[in-house]
């Protein structure tokens, strides 16, 4: 049995193109013009969301907490493409939903939604290869906590409340720090582990 899923060509026009990343271990084939996804690719998405689970409920900035699944998500989705980016949405999220205290099923559906919406608009937005990374995590990053408000509200029955926006405001510039101060480094790993592509970015 081959150790390797392969996919079809073709990462989001406005993500950042050129160096193919699975955040450490995605390999490209030049010669075959194919995608490879070692099985590394899904342990490093539960890892993820193992880290947030710890990491993220104990660390406070500015009064509000990282979505460390969202920050990856995001640039898994952006480096590697749509596909990746799902089963990094699905595997981190539900890794996370059941570590935290959130409905069953909502943390991966939000995170789903949010990959659909970066490749998506990476497909528009194709010039801006620096700032629309750190845009889709803002962006993002309220969607995700807008509709874990909703979700919650559906769930436990609870009045509803105009969301505070001051506190998703906040949240999501943290979120798109993250995902600032990672691009450099994203971009060092995608340069090592596929030297043969050169950058569009």
């Amino acid at each position: 049995m081959e150790r390797d899923i392969h996919i079809l060509r073709g990462a989001p026009s406005g993500c950042l193109r050129g160096p193919i990343l699975d955040l450490a271990t995605l390999l490209s084939s030049a010669s075959t013009g194919v995608r490879s996804i070692t099985y590394l690719s899904p342990l490093l998405a539960v890892i993820v969301g193992i880290v947030h689970a710890g990491l993220a409920p104990v660390i406070v900035v500015a009064g509000v907490k990282p979505n460390l699944v969202l920050v990856a998500v995001v640039l898994v989705t952006c480096l590697a493409g749509f596909l990746p980016g799902i089963t990094w949405a699905f595997l981190a999220g539900l890794t996370a939903n059941l570590l935290v205290g959130e409905p069953l099923g909502s943390v991966p559906l939000l995170l789903l939604l949010v990959s659909a919406m970066v490749a998506g608009g990476g497909r528009i937005l194709g010039g801006l290869v620096w700032i629309y990374p750190v845009a889709a995590a803002f962006v993002g990053s309220i969607v995700a906590d807008v509709g874990s408000l909703l979700i919650s509200q559906l769930v436990t029955d609870a009045v509803a409340a105009p969301p505070p926006f001051d506190i998703l405001l906040t949240a999501a510039l943290l979120n798109a720090a993250i995902v600032a101060l990672l691009l450099y480094p994203a971009r060092a790993l995608a340069q090592r582990y596929a030297p043969e592509e050169v950058p569009a970015w």
